[in-house]
C-alpha cells in the first residue's frame, strides 16, 4: 500500500467547543490511483487532507505514505518529506505575482532532486504561449495551471488536490480535470482529490465518502468517465432521468421543471 491510514481522529477546540473533525478513520491507497474524498462542507475533507500532507498533526492514529510514518515526525523531517514527496494544489491559485508562468511553475523544480523538464511540462499544461506571462495577465484556468505545474514539476509521488475546480466555469473545470488525468497517466501520480461535486467523481478510481468526520462509503468505480466526458455523462444522465421521469408522472410541471434547466 502507498497510503495507509488508521483509526485517524482530529478534534478543534476544548470543551462544549470542542468539535470531531475526523472521527476514527481508516483507509489505504495504492500507488497510481486517482481518489476522490467526496463529501459537503464540514465532512472533514480538506482537514483529512492535510493530515496526510504533514500540515496539521492528528490526535491519533497512525499515517504511513511510501516509507515515510507521518504521524511520527519531527517539524524537520515533515519539512523534507512535503518537500520531496508532494505536490500541492489548491482552490486559490496562490501564484508569485511578479514571477511570469515560468518562473513560478520553477519554483517546483527548485525544491526537487528529480523536477521533470520545464519545456515539456509547460507545453503538456498549454502554457507554451503565456509562459512569459505574469499571472495577472491570465485568466484563471491558466493560473490553475500554472499552480499544477508549480506543484508537477519537482515530480511527486503524490499531488494533493483541495477543491482544484472549486474558482473556476464548468468548461474551465473540465480542462483542469483532463489536466490532472493526463498527469496521472504520464507520470505515474497518485492524485487525492478533495470535492464536493459528485460529477467529479465519476473520473476516479476510488470514492470515499465522507460525512461528519466519518467515512459512510469506500468502493472502487468500476465505471470510470473519462475527464473529458463527463459533460457528455451528465447530459446524458439527466435526458435518461428526465425520459424516465415523463414515462411515469407524465405532468407539465415537470417539462416545466427540465425546460428552465436548458437541458436539450
Amino acid at each position: 500500500m502507498f497510503i495507509e491510514l488508521k483509526n485517524i481522529i482530529k478534534t478543534f477546540g476544548q470543551g462544549d467547543s470542542k468539535t470531531t473533525a475526523v472521527n476514527n478513520v481508516s483507509f489505504n491507497i495504492d500507488q497510481g490511483e486517482v481518489v476522490v474524498l467526496l463529501g459537503p462542507s464540514g465532512s472533514g475533507k480538506t482537514t483529512l487532507l492535510n493530515i496526510i500532507g504533514g500540515i496539521e498533526i492528528a490526535d491519533s492514529g497512525s499515517i504511513k505514505v511510501a516509507d515515510h510514518q507521518v504521524d511520527k515526525m519531527t517539524d524537520k523531517n515533515a519539512v523534507e518529506y512535503r518537500r520531496e514527496h508532494l505536490g500541492y494544489i489548491f482552490q486559490s491559485y496562490n501564484l508569485i505575482p511578479n514571477l511570469t508562468v515560468r518562473e513560478n511553475i520553477e519554483i517546483g523544480a527548485y525544491l526537487a532532486k528529480k523536477p521533470l523538464n520545464i519545456d515539456e511540462l509547460i507545453d503538456d499544461l498549454g502554457l507554451t504561449k503565456h509562459a512569459n506571462k505574469l499571472p495577472m495577465y491570465l485568466s484563471g484556468g491558466q493560473q490553475q495551471r500554472t499552480a499544477i505545474g508549480r506543484a508537477v514539476a519537482k515530480n511527486p509521488d503524490l499531488l494533493l488536490c483541495d477543491e482544484p475546480t472549486g474558482a473556476l466555469d464548468s468548461q474551465t473545470s473540465k480542462e483542469i480535470l483532463v489536466l490532472l488525468e493526463k498527469v496521472n497517466k504520464k507520470y505515474g501520480t497518485t492524485i487525492l482529490m478533495v470535492t464536493h461535486n459528485e460529477l467529479i467523481s465519476q473520473m476516479a478510481s476510488r470514492v470515499i465518502r465522507l460525512k461528519d468526520g466519518e467515512i459512510v462509503l469506500d468502493q472502487p468505480n468500476e465505471n470510470i468517465v473519462a475527464a473529458e466526458a463527463l459533460e457528455l455523462w451528465e447530459t446524458h444522465f439527466i435526458r435518461e432521468l428526465k425520459g424516465s421521469l415523463y414515462q411515469i408522472l407524465g405532468n407539465t410541471w415537470l417539462s416545466l421543471y427540465f425546460s428552465s434547466l436548458y437541458v436539450a
